[in-house]
């Protein structure tokens, strides 16, 4: 029988192929403070991915939003383990729910570019 935390490890990485995001620890620590979790080092993602431990219900909810998964699903039903779901959730306008699906459009090199384009803005507003 598998470790809850091999079996969430398993989950994460299913997830991160669905999403199509490498199996990258610097990339989920850079990434889950950026939906809502709290910083990470590289070395805890790395755990995460293989299976080796379980982020905190914060970290948890962060890669929910961010690999758009059912939070239930990702924790694992049936754990005995309990996260509460955020009180408000994220709506997007018609207008900006256009711009992701024109996003998810657009070929991986152009994706790729608009997310790095975003990342340089949202660092401009922080000086």
């Amino acid at each position: 029988m598998k470790s809850e935390q091999a079996q969430f490890g398993e989950r994460l990485r299913e997830a991160l192929r669905k999403a199509q995001m490498p199996e990258s620890a610097a990339e989920l620590a850079r990434l889950v403070p950026q939906y809502g979790g709290t910083a990470v080092t590289t070395a805890a993602a790395h755990r995460w991915i293989r299976g080796q431990s379980i982020p905190r219900a914060e970290n948890i909810r962060a890669l929910a939003t961010l690999l758009r998964v059912p939070l239930d699903w990702l924790y694992g039903v049936g754990s005995g383990r309990k996260v509460k779901e955020p009180k408000a959730g994220w709506q997007a306008s018609a207008i900006d729910s256009h711009a992701v699906d024109a996003f998810f459009a657009l070929d991986e090199r152009r994706r790729k570019l608009v997310r790095e384009l975003i990342a340089l803005l949202g660092e401009g507003g922080k000086r």
